[in-house]
């Protein structure tokens, strides 16, 4: 009896360690996807967005543009970055995962992005956009083995409000 309670009790140790190392391997996977998205950001340039997003992928951006499918969002990206983002940096500063189930997760990135001038991305003298950083909900799934992006959203984070400041 003692051995089988030995037993029992390594298996559950064994299948705990080789969970988590699904977990961390996922987590490094979908980084990488998320590292591959700011790259696309700082080049101005998607033509990789088919490597890390799935055909059906929709995004909201940060004044409620609602995009849905690989060629909009990508057409979408590359026309706000020829005009109101060139030339803009985007800096990850640091993305949180969440797994939902084993094909599904939810990266929480947070990105700082440098001043831009909407809606055509030239100083008219009153449309500076100061740089921010910026919350992105990224929700992955994992088709074939491979962790893409699914749907996206960005809001702008008000430093105001993030400190409980609402009357400043």
């Amino acid at each position: 009896m003692q051995n089988s309670k030995r037993a029992l009790l390594s298996l559950l140790l064994c299948v705990a360690v080789a969970h988590i190392g699904h977990a961390q391997t996922d987590e490094k996977a979908i980084e990488n996807q998320v590292d591959k998205l700011v790259s696309d950001w700082n080049t101005h340039s998607f033509k990789n967005m088919d490597t890390y997003t799935t055909e059906d992928v929709e995004w909201v951006n940060i004044v409620g543009m609602w995009w849905k499918g690989r060629t909009e969002v990508k057409s979408a990206h590359q026309r706000i970055f020829d005009t109101i983002f060139k030339g803009v940096p985007f800096t990850k500063k640091s993305v949180k995962i969440r797994s939902l189930t084993p094909e599904v997760a939810v990266a929480n990135l947070i990105c700082h992005v440098g001043e831009f001038f909407p809606p055509d991305g030239v100083n008219h003298g009153t449309n500076r956009m100061p740089e921010a950083d910026d919350l992105l909900t990224l929700v992955f799934v994992k088709r074939n083995g491979v962790w893409l992006l699914s749907a996206g959203q960005n809001t702008v984070i008000d430093s105001r409000a993030a400190n409980g400041d609402s009357k400043k």
